[in-house]
């Protein structure tokens, strides 16, 4: 991770955003039961748009149903591809873990 300085950090960091937004994305438990506030807001997680894939597919969907999810996936795959080149490349620091 492009924000921390040790591998102990990078792991800690990991798990400081991996369960929260896994848990707001819905993870461990169904979307439907969500307030709609949340339910807005794990729109923006690409866990949520990966169980909606896994669930579609499931239910028998074929991928030409699915097309705008398998879009979406591949987005987010850029933006964070691209946040992490600025960040790396802002980076001074030679030390840092990479």
């Amino acid at each position: 991770m492009s924000f921390a300085s040790s591998f102990r950090s990078a792991g800690a960091l990991h798990t400081l955003i991996l369960i929260p937004s896994c848990l707001l994305a819905g993870c461990f438990w169904p979307f439907d039961h969500m307030p709609k506030v949340v339910q807005r807001i794990t729109q923006f997680m690409p866990q949520h748009w990966v169980l909606n894939t896994i669930s579609q597919l499931q239910l028998g969907h074929s991928f030409g149903s699915i097309y705008i999810n398998l879009m979406i996936l591949p987005e987010f795959t850029a933006v964070f591809f691209l946040f992490s080149i600025y960040k790396f490349g802002r980076n001074n620091d030679v030390r840092n873990f990479a």
